[in-house]
């Protein structure tokens, strides 16, 4: 028997390569296919790898409970942290990947659907729209994911929940997120309202306290424009549901937090991060800020053209960082604006903190607050 043929079963026939024109085009057509959904499997591999993590974190306790109750470390109690996350109905590929991140966070969350457009719950409406019609230039979207985040935390003050961390649908979660928010709970100052934990401030920030991983808990000279991800107590959520019309984008209200008397923080460098191989419809839809640059402008809204650009907001960065940390802050930011503008990179890389890129303004409190 011929050596090519020997081992093989009684019958065996070789398959014929493809000949015919329309399969070999259909198979180019299937390799097209599989190039197009690149992103799809690129956050197919990113949670294989943080289920391998997961998988090793697991064997490594269960390697310590052999070891003795005396060799095995101590560990701590987690507090429940109730989590949310705002996802559309359409929106299924970003539910699977919101929630095999949480799964392997082992963080347990209810889903609020994301409203559609202007299609607002009627206890929100008068926030919007004067009759029928929308009292400010917000687009569609841009009311849609601000009612979005109203629903969840109207769900926070009727369930009567301390706090909660509220996710949109595109947010990349760490494995060990619950033992690090959980950190971040601990050192709080008990007045907190809100903290963000999904995005690093490209303004000088004060640190307020040091977190066991190196991280900081931080006061913000400019709050970041963000809601992918944030902490937010039973009295923070409160506050922003006080009554009154809304005008700009979420984010923007959020830079705004003397409009609604919040105490807002952040974690630096952030804790979650935004995913980028599905990007963020909340985001495309219209959550972000839409302020004019520029000399001042009045406008129907806000009489400097830009509502960040107060006096109200920096009569309140001065009396929450104080006179020397405030100048200090300043002082920074006025230089990165200029460096920015004359394009000098080199500088503009040794002005930011590695790892944040923020610098931090101020000497860390040395004491750790209660919480309630």
């Amino acid at each position: 028997m011929p050596s090519r043929l020997r081992g093989r079963p009684r019958g065996h026939v070789t398959a014929s390569p493809i000949r015919s024109p329309r399969a070999r085009q259909q198979c180019y057509l299937d390799t097209l296919a599989a190039c197009l959904n690149a992103g799809f499997w690129c956050r197919q591999v990113e949670l294989l790898r943080m289920l391998v993590e997961s998988a090793s974190k697991v064997m490594a306790d269960f390697a310590c409970a052999f070891e003795g109750p005396g060799d095995a470390p101590s560990r701590k109690l987690l507090p429940r942290i109730p989590v949310f996350y705002i996802n559309r109905s359409v929106d299924t590929e970003r539910r699977a990947a919101i929630t095999g991140y949480l799964r392997l966070a082992q963080l347990p969350a209810e889903r609020v659907t994301g409203v559609e457009g202007t299609a607002v719950p009627s206890h929100f409406r008068p926030m919007f729209f004067t009759g029928e019609r929308l009292h400010s230039t917000l687009r569609p979207g841009e009311v849609g994911c601000y009612a979005s985040h109203l629903t969840v935390m109207q769900l926070i003050v009727d369930r009567d929940l301390p706090y909660a961390l509220v996710l949109e649908d595109d947010a990349g979660l760490p494995v060990d997120l619950h033992a690090r928010l959980a950190d971040v709970l601990d050192n709080l100052p008990a007045d907190w309202d809100f903290v963000h934990v999904s995005r690093d401030s490209n303004r000088a920030i004060k640190p307020i306290a040091e977190l066991d991983d190196g991280r900081r808990i931080v006061r913000y000279s400019r709050v970041p424009e963000v809601t992918t991800g944030y902490l937010v107590s039973r009295a923070g959520a409160r506050k922003f549901l006080r009554p009154m019309k809304r005008y700009w984008p979420i984010d923007t209200d959020f830079r705004q937090p003397w409009l609604f008397g919040l105490e807002i923080y952040g974690v630096a460098p952030s804790l979650i991060s935004a995913g980028e191989s599905l990007g963020s419809v909340i985001h495309d839809l219209g959550n972000h800020s839409r302020q004019r640059r520029g000399l001042p402008i009045p406008s129907r809204h806000c009489w400097t053209g830009n509502p960040l650009h107060t006096p109200e907001g920096v009569v309140f960065n001065f009396r929450k960082l104080g006179p020397s940390t405030w100048a200090r802050c300043n002082a920074y930011n006025s230089m990165r604006r200029i460096v920015a503008a004359l394009k000098l990179r080199p500088l503009l890389r040794w002005l930011q903190l590695e790892g944040t890129g923020s610098r931090l303004v101020g000497s860390l409190a040395p004491i750790r607050f209660d919480r309630h």
